[in-house]
């Protein structure tokens, strides 16, 4: 249950951060609007893990022998990699966060819910139980991206990214987690 909950947080983080960025941008959103885009977020955000865990379950029998490495490498690279995007936003991102239309945000939902899918793959190993595991992500990432939006023009962008900065860290120590248990049994 632990597992399901910082994986739930680490992975809404960069959608947290996306949030705050456009709730900065865009003070005077309408708590619809907010709700909205909200639900978009948490419906890719857990549909993503989904796709990378069906995937991951076609290799299972593959790569059963040295999967604790695979998830420790996967999580670890994508901690890494948010933990660096955190304060090194891509132009693309920060460019279609400014309009705020549907297009925009779908853009942006997609995009924070890559390293969900590749988080999928290790789903297997973290939990037991794949649809409550991907409700909660779908709800964490909800209520996050709504306060995210709410909160955007109090808190400014710069909250946003150290948001990302602890999610990264969280991936990244799942992945630890998962490769010291393994090896200690």
């Amino acid at each position: 249950m632990l597992s399901t909950a910082i994986i739930a947080f680490s992975l809404s983080s960069d959608a947290f951060a996306a949030s705050i960025a456009k709730g900065a941008r865009f003070p005077g959103m309408s708590m619809w609007r907010s709700a909205g885009i909200a639900l978009g977020f948490g419906v890719l955000e857990a549909l993503a893990p989904l796709v990378g865990y069906l995937l991951g379950l076609q290799f299972a029998d593959v790569i059963d022998d040295y999967d604790h490495w695979i998830a420790f490498t996967l999580l670890g690279l994508l901690g890494l990699r948010m933990m660096w995007k955190s304060f090194h936003p891509d132009e693309t991102e920060t460019r279609s966060a400014v309009t705020p239309t549907w297009g925009a945000v779908a853009v942006i939902a997609l995009g924070t819910s890559v390293d969900a899918t590749a988080v999928g793959v290790t789903l297997a190993l973290v939990s037991d139980n794949i649809p409550f595991t991907l409700l909660v992500i779908g709800l964490v990432t909800f209520g996050m991206t709504y306060v995210g939006l709410r909160l955007g023009s109090l808190l400014g962008e710069r909250t946003g990214r150290w948001a990302e900065f602890f999610g990264g860290i969280g991936l990244a120590v799942i992945g630890a987690h998962i490769l010291v248990t393994h090896l200690t049994r």
